[in-house]
């Protein structure tokens, strides 16, 4: 007890505290007051802490805003009825997309000739333009004008 302040009464043992301003109950050792068995400090510490782990969650658990475009691009070319391993179709979509914009294919008959030699046996060219015009719209766009005017072979 310090001295001059007679309206204040500490134990040792229980903390109790009466102060000036009426109010009565047990104080811990940095010294917040217990209110009904709970710290008000606590409790408000607590519903912060639970709200930033439910944004984080919420952020976390998002769902990214594009999709993966190799998986469009194998649902697209499944629709024709060409099947194969998940990384080669993309990648051999991405090898005529540079073929063509490099100009090592002059226009699309010529990658479609590539395509027939390097998809599946049995691949019909009717399949081959499909894949063409597929990789084209989703991994090179700016050279959708090569499949205007496709040359007879």
């Amino acid at each position: 007890m310090k001295p001059g302040r007679a309206d204040v009464a500490t134990t040792v043992t229980g903390f109790e505290m009466a102060g000036l301003d009426g109010q009565e109950g047990s104080v811990t050792m940095s010294g917040h007051r217990i209110s009904n068995g709970t710290i008000r400090r606590m409790k408000a510490l607590r519903s912060w802490g639970f709200t930033v782990v439910a944004v984080a969650t919420a952020i976390g658990l998002a769902a990214p805003a594009y999709a993966d475009p190799d998986t469009d691009f194998d649902n697209q070319i499944a629709g024709y009825g060409i099947y194969g391993p998940h990384d080669y179709n993309p990648y051999l979509a991405k090898i005529v997309c540079h073929r063509l914009g490099q100009g090592v294919d002059p226009d699309a008959a010529a990658s479609a000739h590539f395509l027939a030699n390097n998809l599946p046996r049995g691949t019909t060219q009717v399949q081959a333009y499909q894949f063409l015009g597929s990789a084209i719209s989703i991994y090179c766009p700016d050279l959708a004008p090569k499949l205007q005017n496709i040359p007879a072979r």
